[in-house]
């Protein structure tokens, strides 16, 4: 008797399971990340990717590559004991050849259905409705988190499945589209009173609509390799400016309360507090009682103080990558949601790890970059005696 297995559905198991994870992580569930479920299901995940790897055949070059990478992250998991490098890593250089587009619709659907559910058990009282007083720095609001963990949390998590149903429908929008989206956005900000995800949400729109004007795509194709440079300059710049007063300036409240919330005071402070290392720390909050406050949201900053500087470098050169591949594939659409998603991460720490961020899994444009290289035959047949 012979059975057939395509090993290929061994790494959608492997994205299935962490997607679920991720989306469990944002829920309103206490301490959900120290539970036991959570444990099994990133422990499968970790099996599953591990079997995949025994099974697959790699040339010298790739098994090279992806074993220094994976070392990376795992020292970093190890270091930290934050395991997002690593699977970001193993998301990556798994991914079969010509698999992209299938695997960014399994995610679609399934962030889409779980998204629903969360909401739906927070209405019938199973998850936290979550009323939440949120401080926008010149005035307080009220949102709901509808089953997250927080409001903020609500509107990322809808927003990402607008930018990635907007992601897969590139080569098709229509006005029907843009619509569906526009009020979708509008919809989450009323609920959720999330700012960032908002603007950034309408931004990504309008912007995705205009790039079918032959100027606008060219500007945005050459600006793509500098892309992430410019972020991590503003970012810099703009905590250089809060750093010279400690925020007391004019200027700089406007660029750390008005435009960021606190988030470029709360990074500065953080790089302050806490140590810089080679594979990165995980964060003691408790240092931070003679503040009374504490809430790391920005991603830049998050990566090296989680990751240390091995794991920024790895995201850095991770998302170079990316953005001179999407520019050579000449994705303008793609390429807008990436510069969306790195804006973002000024102010969500979420965003920077493939449970939030599918933009890493663009790196599956290029079968000669990190991605390992499957033969035509993708299927892993065993015999066994009758």
């Amino acid at each position: 008797m012979r059975v057939k297995f395509n090993i290929e559905s061994l790494y959608k198991i492997f994205i299935f399971l962490l997607i679920a994870m991720y989306m469990l992580e944002a829920t309103s569930i206490p301490n959900v990340n120290n539970s036991l479920f959570h444990d099994v299901i990133q422990y499968s995940a970790l099996l599953v990717a591990i079997i995949y790897i025994v099974i697959r055949k790699y040339s010298n070059k790739e098994l090279i590559r992806n074993s220094f990478l994976v070392l990376i992250g795992i020292l970093c998991y190890v270091s930290s004991g934050f395991s997002g490098l690593l699977m970001t890593v193993l998301a990556i250089i798994l991914m079969p050849n010509n698999y992209l587009e299938i695997i960014l619709k399994m995610i679609l659907k399934e962030e889409t259905i779980l998204f629903g559910i969360i909401v739906i058990f927070s209405l019938l009282g199973v998850l936290d409705m979550g009323g939440v007083k949120i401080n926008k720095g010149s005035y307080i609001t009220d949102g709901v988190s509808l089953g997250f963990t927080h409001p903020n949390m609500l509107a990322a998590q809808g927003t990402s499945i607008i930018l990635l149903y907007l992601c897969l429908n590139k080569d098709k929008l229509k006005t029907r589209h843009y619509i569906v989206s526009l009020m979708c956005e509008i919809l989450l900000f009323v609920l959720s009173k999330g700012r960032s995800s908002f603007f950034l949400g309408i931004f990504a729109i309008i912007l995705i609509g205009m790039s079918k004007m032959n100027i606008i795509k060219k500007i945005i194709l050459k600006f793509l390799p500098f892309a992430y440079w410019a972020i991590l300059g503003a970012l810099i710049f703009c905590m250089f400016i809060y750093a010279r007063d400690n925020g007391t300036s004019a200027i700089s409240g406007l660029i750390n309360d008005g435009f960021f919330n606190g988030r470029i005071g709360l990074a500065y402070r953080s790089l302050l507090v806490y140590p810089i290392t080679i594979f990165g720390k995980a964060i003691d909050t408790s240092i931070w009682n003679q503040y009374q406050y504490y809430s790391l949201d920005n991603g830049q900053v998050m990566v090296l103080l989680e990751y240390g500087i091995v794991g920024f470098l790895t995201y850095f050169y991770i998302i170079q990558t990316i953005l001179k591949e999407v520019k050579k594939e000449e994705e303008v659409v793609w390429g807008i949601i990436i510069i969306v998603f790195m804006i973002w991460s000024m102010y969500e720490g979420t965003m920077y790890f493939i449970g939030k961020n599918f933009v890493f899994l663009f790196l599956g444009l290029n079968k000669n970059s990190m991605v390992v290289n499957l033969k035509k035959e993708t299927s892993y047949e065993k015999s066994t005696i009758n």
